[in-house]
């Protein structure tokens, strides 16, 4: 009987974890994945408009969505905010990578033309927002760089009860 009590005690824990973690996933990235694993030829189409560099489209998506459930499901705890800032470096560095830093050359190949023309080459700089974007995740690293130091000093705080000795 105390078993089945502990086990609906852990269910009441867990369960509201594990929907929520579901759910953020979704919304991070996870309804992308399913076009994605319905129609497999969709990533070269959308790699022919923006190159992604040897890095696979969908495993950056994977990447996310798993740091998105893994943080709602150590939400409470201070591994929360250390992925929250190992997040943010990942993005920084995959931002980086993926957009040459900051200078992308799109090519748009002859077929996507209506004219019987060339290939047409196009250069984006956009290193200035890249710059914004990069300030804004070291933000993010520094907003959960504080927040794990607000709750390790609400943990220090707690009382603590010994247990006693028989």
């Amino acid at each position: 009987m105390a078993e089945k009590k502990e086990e609906k005690d852990w269910l009441r824990i867990i369960l509201p974890r594990v929907l929520r973690a579901i759910f953020w996933g979704l919304i991070m990235g996870g309804e992308f994945l399913i076009p994605l694993a319905l129609m497999p030829n969709l990533v070269g189409e959308f790699e022919k408009f923006i190159p992604t560099r040897g890095i696979e489209l969908p495993l950056v998506v994977v990447v996310f969505v798993a740091f998105e459930v893994v943080i709602e499901l150590l939400s409470g705890t201070i591994l929360q905010y250390a992925l929250g800032m190992v997040r943010a470096i990942v993005s920084m560095i995959l931002l980086i990578i993926l957009t040459n830093g900051g200078i992308m050359v799109l090519t748009i190949p002859p077929d996507l033309l209506p004219l019987e023309a060339g290939a047409i080459l196009v250069t984006v700089d956009f290193r200035m927002i890249l710059a914004a974007l990069l300030i804004f995740l070291l933000l993010s690293i520094a907003k959960n760089l504080l927040q794990a130091l607000d709750f390790l000093s609400e943990k220090a705080e707690e009382p603590t009860t010994l247990p006693e000795l028989p």
